[in-house]
C-alpha cells in the first residue's frame, strides 16, 4: 500500500505530507514494525512489551526511511553508491523536497517550475542545489528527530540491558549520519 501510494503521487508537486507519511510507514515502518512484534510474540513477551517494540519499529522506520530521503538530497553520488537525486529524477517528491516546495518564496516557486515532469542532468542539479540550500532539509531532520524520541521513548518500556541501549541509540546514529 505504501509503495501504491508512492507511485499514485508520481510528479505530482502537490503531493501532501500526509501521503509521503503514510506512504514511508506502508513501505518502511510497517516492516521494521512487524518484524519487532513478531520478534516479541516469538519470545514470549507480554502485550505490553509487544506493543512497546512494535511502536519502537515503526518509529525507527520512518527515522531510517526520512533518513535515506535526506541523504537522496544531501549525500555524493559515490557516498550513496547510486546517482545522487534518483528520487526527484523519478518523481517521487520526499520530505525534504515537499517541505521546500511549500516554503512561500521565490526557491519554493523556483522549484515547483522544475518538478512535475522527469527531469534531465542540469534540472536534477539545479532542483537538489534548491533543495539542499534551504530550510526543507533542516525541517526534515528536525521530524525525523521527532520520530527518533518516539523509538527512544519505547525503550523506556524494555528490560534494562545492553540491547536496550543499543535500541535506544540506534535512531540518533541514525540521523547523525545526515550531514546537515
Amino acid at each position: 500500500e505504501g509503495q501504491i501510494e508512492e507511485l499514485r503521487h508520481t510528479y505530482d508537486t502537490s503531493r501532501g505530507e500526509a501521503s509521503y507519511l503514510s506512504s514511508i510507514h506502508g513501505k518502511t515502518a510497517s516492516l521494521y514494525g512487524t518484524a519487532a512484534r513478531i520478534g516479541g510474540i516469538a519470545a514470549g513477551h507480554d502485550r505490553p512489551l509487544i506493543d512497546a517494540l512494535t511502536e519502537y519499529g515503526n518509529s525507527f522506520g520512518m527515522v531510517f526511511q526520512i533518513v535515506d530521503d535526506i541523504l537522496d538530497i544531501t549525500a555524493t553520488d559515490e557516498q550513496l553508491g547510486k546517482p545522487a537525486g534518483h528520487d526527484i529524477v523519478e518523481g517521487v517528491y520526499t520530505l525534504p523536497v515537499l517541505r521546500t516546495l511549500a516554503l512561500d518564496n521565490a526557491a519554493g516557486a523556483q522549484l515547483v517550475e522544475l518538478l512535475g515532469a522527469p527531469l534531465g542532468g542540469a534540472a536534477r542539479d539545479t532542483a537538489l542545489a534548491i533543495v539542499r540550500s534551504n530550510d526543507g532539509l533542516a525541517s526534515a531532520v528536525a521530524t525525523a528527530q521527532e520520530y527518533a524520541h518516539r523509538a527512544m521513548a519505547a525503550c523506556d518500556d524494555f528490560p534494562d540491558s545492553p540491547a536496550t541501549d543499543a535500541l535506544r541509540a540506534a535512531p540518533g546514529a541514525l540521523i547523525s549520519s545526515v550531514p546537515v
